[in-house]
């Protein structure tokens, strides 16, 4: 109950060191009492700066400066910590966290059944409003621009510039210590083009709600790449749709192979029919014949009769049944039919001319009267339209909307 309750508006909260020389253990405890205390909801977990290590560049060049400046090569920082990288036209930013501070915040969750929704830097959505708003706004001198993310004992500063096309960009990202006290109340003065955002969260205080006024609003962007729990996968509007359309899409599948796996089980009842026919006449040749009082005349008569019937057999066991039924297929393949029945009447087989032909009985779900019309046209020579109506159930696939049943009838053997 309560993952649903705030599966739309996440808890959020601000993890952070009590100094920047403390261990991770101190506010992994006060982590695992917030989840103890909301165990089962969905959370947005910020975090301080002071963990962090940040470069306004591609992956590949902070790598670089990271070696060159504090010594941690690729391999160490793959073993050690969580990277994550924005790269865009006009925004370069990777960011890293301690793994193993992670991985405890991670294994605490999941002890008590808490969804992270995010994990990222405190300041990157102020940073992603404030970049925004400097987009549309006309770049009219080449001055830079600062945002100073302050925090108790550290600030953040991100410098905004213009890049050779005359485009803002984000051109520098750096910290630097301040006071331990924590933000105060006093109006701080400011140079006409810094902006600031505040974590209004006391120096002594190593978890606590995070101040985010805009959240009700929050437009995903760039930001949610900073995700060092994910990345965070967004279930797009348009996947719901698809997922309708598949499982309507399965329904007429499996319909369509459930009838023709009771076509398939006709045709092989109607071809064992044929068979012990067959047999029956051959045993019927071989058996010794008692004398008949009938004359000559009724003998042959009898005889030709029994000749004709076993050569109709013959030759409809000859017939290829597989070209009939492949023919069928291809006609409804042809105009997007749905197979919903295939029936085919031996009963004249019986018949005294050889030519006789049995009718094949169809049914299909259609999407309107003309693709009808064309399918039936489609079985070639003798094929005849039986009926159609509305179909009690309706339905959507791949291929459109089918709400048209027809029934029609083929002279097996026709020429297309």
């Amino acid at each position: 109950m309560m993952r649903l309750t705030t599966s739309w508006r996440p808890h959020q909260v601000c993890l952070r060191p009590l100094s920047p020389q403390a261990g991770h253990e101190v506010a992994l405890k006060a982590w695992a009492q917030w989840c103890e205390q909301n165990a089962g909801s969905t959370c947005e977990l910020a975090l301080s700066g002071h963990w962090l290590i940040t470069c306004a560049a591609p992956r590949e060049q902070a790598l670089a400066q990271w070696d060159h400046y504090l010594g941690l090569s690729a391999i160490a920082l793959e073993q050690a910590w969580v990277l994550r990288s924005v790269q865009k036209p006009t925004l370069n930013l990777s960011c890293a966290a301690p793994r193993a501070l992670m991985e405890g915040i991670q294994k605490i969750a999941r002890e008590h059944s808490v969804k992270l929704q995010w994990v990222g830097p405190w300041w990157a959505r102020d940073a992603q409003r404030w970049l925004t708003a400097l987009g549309k706004a006309p770049a009219s001198s080449g001055d830079e621009q600062t945002l100073q993310a302050l925090e108790p004992g550290l600030n953040t500063h991100l410098t905004v510039g213009l890049d050779d096309q005359g485009k803002r960009c984000l051109r520098q990202v750096w910290a630097e210590a301040s006071d331990e006290a924590g933000p105060s109340n006093a109006v701080v003065p400011t140079q006409a083009r810094t902006e600031q955002t505040r974590l209004d969260i006391s120096a002594d205080t190593s978890l606590a709600p995070w101040p985010n006024p805009g959240s009700s609003t929050w437009q995903s962007g760039w930001a949610d790449e900073l995700d060092f729990a994910g990345p965070r996968v967004r279930t797009a509007l348009w996947s719901w749709a698809l997922l309708i359309l598949g499982v309507a899409a399965c329904m007429a599948v499996a319909e369509q192979a459930q009838e023709a796996a009771v076509a398939q089980a006709e045709a092989q009842a109607m071809l064992h029919r044929l068979e012990r026919a067959q047999h029956q006449q051959t045993m019927a040749r071989a058996a010794p014949r008692a004398a008949s009082a009938a004359g000559p005349a009724a003998r042959q008569k009898l005889d030709e009769a029994a000749t004709r019937q076993a050569a109709q057999v013959a030759q409809w066991l000859a017939y290829p049944w597989s070209a009939v039924i492949g023919r069928v297929e291809q006609s409804a393949l042809q105009e997007r039919a749905v197979l919903t029945g295939f029936s085919l009447d031996i009963s004249s087989l019986g018949a005294a001319k050889l030519d006789v032909r049995p009718p094949v009985r169809l049914q299909a779900a259609l999407r309107d009267d003309a693709s009808a019309l064309r399918w039936v046209a489609a079985h070639g020579e003798g094929a005849q339209m039986l009926g159609r109506s509305a179909l009690s159930t309706p339905f959507e696939a791949m291929t459109g909307h089918y709400g048209l049943r027809a029934e029609a009838t083929w002279p097996a053997g026709a020429t297309p």
